[in-house]
């Protein structure tokens, strides 16, 4: 796809719509960047829940960035994608669409009627195709494009958070046809994809974010929601001295105590084991490790986070800075990890082109 010289990206999260505006021209510059908090809940479970408030609020973002007549490229909540790698005989087009039809009625929780299918052959061997098969529920995309038609706009391209972050590690030079993972840490949930720059070998959604560590607080501690983020970006997850101390005494110490600090710690532990558990899994299927483990989204700020996945999975952790390799007008802080996949987006369009 040709895009005009302006193009602008958005990412509609749980808790935010991120957007970004871009100029492809020789290179990929940014023009700028804006974040709209959204009301707690108005998202939930990958699920636009209050249309009127997200569309309003993606108004005021795309009239900030001067980007509501541009060709608009946004995403696809990752809780509600599924992903699947097939082979198939070889076929034309026609007829590979409607066996993809089948194949995705054995892998959906829903009648397959109620799916919009996507898909990308990856590797052709003699008589068969390796495919990537690509599903969302068909009323997913009908509400993503209900809140842009609200404000008179159609996206010129919906895309995959898997791949928009595997492309902006690829734009960035970071795979070098070697397979990483991305570890996304977002509001609603953390998102694990372990990819190369031709395929995605995993693709999960582990239910622990940002928002589940407020939830700990606003219970334990009677906060309301602005209260609970307050206090949960101040204080962290509050183990101090945890370098010193060995993980089990830790858990042990977690379980045993009361105080929201353990708690969240407690959520944390979760997190970080069944993040282990995913490059475990790819290793024992795949018989090779990734090569290198990039962190990113807005919750992988939490304090002590980042210290204890490193310490669980047994390998260092990389921050993904999404401007990196990015021209960009103006100052900005370059550590925004929220608009890793806002990025990715445009990365995807050009690296497509």
């Amino acid at each position: 796809m040709l895009f005009k010289k302006r193009f602008t990206t958005v990412d509609i999260g749980t808790d935010s719509i991120k957007a970004a505006r871009f100029i492809n021209d020789s290179d990929l510059m940014l023009e700028g960047i804006s974040l709209k908090k959204l009301p707690y809940e108005s998202i939930k479970d990958g699920r636009i829940i209050d249309e009127a408030v997200v569309a309003a609020r993606l108004a005021e973002l795309l009239e900030e960035l001067n980007g509501k007549r541009d060709e608009i490229v946004t995403t696809i909540p990752v809780n509600n994608l599924i992903i699947r790698k097939i082979e198939l005989p070889v076929m034309g087009a026609d007829e590979l669409a409607e066996a993809l039809k089948w194949e995705a009625a054995d892998y959906l929780p829903y009648p397959v009627e109620n799916a919009v299918l996507d898909y990308k052959i990856i590797s052709q061997e003699r008589d068969k195709l390796g495919i990537l098969l690509l599903a969302v529920k068909s009323d997913i995309i009908a509400s993503i494009k209900s809140v842009f038609r609200r404000i008179n706009l159609t996206p010129s391209v919906i895309n995959i958070q898997p791949m928009a972050l595997l492309s902006l590690l690829d734009f960035q030079n970071k795979l070098d046809d070697s397979t990483a993972a991305v570890i996304d840490i977002g509001a609603s949930g953390t998102r694990i994809i372990i990819g190369s720059s031709k395929n995605i070998f995993l693709s999960r959604v582990i239910a622990v974010g940002g928002n589940d560590f407020s939830s700990t607080l606003m219970e334990g501690k009677n906060l309301r929601y602005n209260e609970a983020e307050r206090f949960k970006g101040e204080n962290g997850i509050q183990l101090r001295g945890e370098k010193d101390l060995e993980l089990e005494r830790l858990i042990s110490q977690a379980a045993s105590s009361g105080s929201e600090a353990h708690f969240l710690f407690s959520a944390a532990n979760n997190l970080a084991e069944e993040i282990k558990r995913s490059l475990d899994y790819y290793q024992m299927e795949y018989r090779e490790d990734v090569n290198e483990v990039f962190l990113t989204g807005g919750s992988s700020r939490l304090k002590n986070l980042p210290e204890l996945i490193t310490e669980t999975i047994g390998r260092d952790l990389y921050p993904l800075n999404p401007f990196e390799g990015i021209k960009y007008k103006g100052e900005k802080d370059s550590k925004l990890e929220e608009f890793a996949v806002t990025v990715g987006l445009a990365a995807s369009e050009v690296l497509a082109r």
